[in-house]
């Protein structure tokens, strides 16, 4: 006859703590850590979504217990319930997981605003990029661009087109990697056009980025070859630039003018801390102009800071500040296959 033994649960120590208990704190671990389990059971996150947020934002960041199981501090769970219920507030997790916790205080109880009716072109483009069928989705771009002329083609497709894919990801109804796949897209296509248009000699320079949580290359793209068209040259820093950088950079290239593009995943009250914060590093001399989505949620106006919603008050603000181009573009070569006129 055998003797049977209890052997001691992996997960009870020598105290008898049961297995669904809290994760007590040992050396190392702040008091009030919290197991994966119970994060799981009080934010409604999944596990797998917190795994990938930290293989792709660097948050949570876990530490690990004695067996070597993930726990997490009370600031980390804090921050998630606020991610959490922005996620249910119809944000995307790209927009607010790698926020801090006071950017995510000041996003709560923003609206997330129910899609727009699309253009018949606009939401046949959604549709194609919706089926994972980007061969006939780049073909209809193409021929959009050719038909509709550039500058059409930017204002009245691309913009609100990449809009109708970003607000679709915030709701759910697609996925990260279409709207990166579209974005991809979109550039290449717009490479192949921006050599076409060249700003004439005496032109001067603007410079344009976007802030720290602001992704928005595409946005970015489109602003330059919009600006490229009127004879305006551009030089892009890219996205998420700090205030530093920007401001060395303008006094470096001896900027006319420097644009701000805000758009997606800011509040307005971040949207002002970044302004602010730019317009102290910038040298008084040099005019700071903020575009896009964001200029709308800001409170008050800020001082010696001009504000476009969209391209044509970018546009008026450039005539204002005397810095359009004293000759006109030269004219724009055909695209390759639009049809010829008389």
């Amino acid at each position: 006859m055998g003797i049977l033994i209890e052997a001691p649960s992996r997960r009870q120590d020598a105290a008898g703590t049961p297995a669904n208990a809290p994760a007590v704190a040992t050396a190392g671990e702040p008091a009030g850590a919290l197991h994966i389990r119970e994060v799981v059971r009080i934010t409604g996150l999944r596990r797998e979504q917190l795994y990938m947020w930290q293989r792709r934002y660097g948050f949570p960041s876990p530490l690990r217990d004695a067996f070597g199981d993930r726990v997490y501090p009370a600031d980390q769970v804090a921050r998630l319930k606020l991610v959490k219920q922005l996620l249910s507030e119809g944000w995307r997790a790209g927009a607010v997981v790698p926020l801090t916790d006071s950017a995510l205080q000041s996003m709560v109880g923003l609206a997330v605003a129910d899609p727009a009716p699309l253009a018949p072109e606009i939401s046949n483009a959604v549709r194609l990029l919706g089926e994972h069928r980007i061969g006939e989705l780049q073909n209809h771009l193409s021929k959009l661009l050719v038909g509709q002329g550039l500058r059409k083609f930017l204002e009245q497709t691309l913009i609100p087109l990449n809009e109708a894919v970003h607000e679709r990801v915030v709701r759910g109804e697609m996925q990260t990697f279409q709207e990166l796949r579209f974005g991809d897209l979109a550039q290449r296509l717009l490479r192949d056009v921006t050599r076409l248009v060249r700003p004439t000699r005496d032109s001067r320079h603007i410079l344009l980025a976007t802030p720290p949580n602001d992704p928005n290359q595409l946005g970015l793209a489109i602003l330059e070859l919009l600006l490229f068209t009127e004879g305006i040259n551009c030089l892009t820093l890219g996205t998420g630039v700090p205030a530093q950088e920007i401001a060395g950079a303008a006094d470096a290239y001896h900027a006319a003018l420097v644009v701000l593009l805000f758009d997606r995943g800011i509040s307005g009250k971040i949207a002002g801390q970044e302004i602010r914060s730019l317009r102290r590093a910038l040298v008084p001399e040099i005019p700071l102009l903020v575009s896009g989505r964001a200029v709308n949620l800001l409170a008050k106006p800020i001082d010696h800071v001009e504000v476009a919603v969209d391209f044509n008050k970018v546009m008026a603000t450039l005539r204002a500040q005397g810095i359009l181009p004293s000759a006109p573009l030269a004219r724009m070569p055909d695209l390759p296959g639009r049809t010829q006129h008389a």
